[in-house]
């Protein structure tokens, strides 16, 4: 069985109102890039929430200090590639390891 059809399987299993919810962001995401924001947006903040909840559980068990605000801006962390001369870089890694 593909994995469409047992994605179609699993999704005829659900009850009828969570039907209609994966109707509705399916839909949201076949829709042109500007209409299908929102669905975007409940996804990031639902990543959001889950490392917050992750970070809250990790410092009640003692296993870090402080919890971290959420990152809202990722153009810190946006790189640029360096150019190197030769050989892409991948292909020494990989005759190095041989």
């Amino acid at each position: 069985m593909s994995t469409v059809e047992e994605i179609v399987s699993a999704a005829k299993r659900l009850p009828l109102q969570d039907q209609a919810e994966l109707r509705r962001r399916l839909d949201l995401l076949a829709t042109w890039p500007e209409e299908s924001e929102p669905l975007r947006e409940e996804a990031g903040q639902a990543a959001i929430d889950l490392d917050q909840r992750v970070q809250q559980a990790l410092y009640e068990a003692g296993l870090i200090t402080e919890i971290k605000p959420p990152i809202t801006d990722p153009t810190p962390y946006r790189r640029e590639p360096i150019a190197i001369k030769g050989k892409p870089l991948s292909e020494t890694v990989i005759e190095e390891r041989r």
